[in-house]
């Protein structure tokens, strides 16, 4: 596990939603920290890392209504690749970015309502949409069609 999952806290989930906030002032603009996350998740460099993990695990799936104890293990990896990416990406962009301190923020973020648009709102749902593991198991299925179609 990350320092990303300590606890209830886990990034790429609703979990991080549901711990209580504190009420203290914001240490980080939270627009500014959703247009890095933006940044970060447009990169070419990190869609070709998500592409390659893709393609070196996609033929683990099988299109079938029972998963295998492997989907899960792949899928946290999958989830723990994206969370060092965004987290490392924002404490080069961030001067002394603290996950332990962005995530509470977050919360409090979530819960003002700010978050339903614009950017935030492009990162969250994407990032749960990754969070989801059917969601995962569909791209891997797609990924391994596109795979063996390309060796056919």
């Amino acid at each position: 596990c990350t320092r990303l999952r300590a606890g209830a806290c886990d990034f790429l989930s609703l979990e991080v939603f549901k711990f209580s906030g504190s009420t203290e002032a914001m240490a980080y603009d939270m627009n500014y920290c959703f247009q890095v996350m933006m940044h970060c998740i447009n990169d070419p460099v990190f869609i070709e890392t998500l592409r390659r993990f893709e393609r070196e695990h996609c033929r683990e799936f099988e299109d079938q209504e029972e998963n295998k104890l492997c989907y899960t293990t792949i899928h946290n990896q999958y989830m723990q690749l994206i969370e060092m990416w965004i987290e490392g990406r924002m404490a080069q962009v961030i001067p002394g970015f603290s996950m332990d301190t962005f995530l509470p923020e977050l919360n409090d973020f979530i819960q003002s309502g700010a978050a339903e648009r614009g950017d935030a709102k492009k990162v969250i749902d994407l990032l749960n949409s990754w969070a989801d593991f059917l969601s995962f198991k569909e791209m891997m299925l797609n990924s391994s069609q596109l795979v063996f179609a390309a060796i056919e």
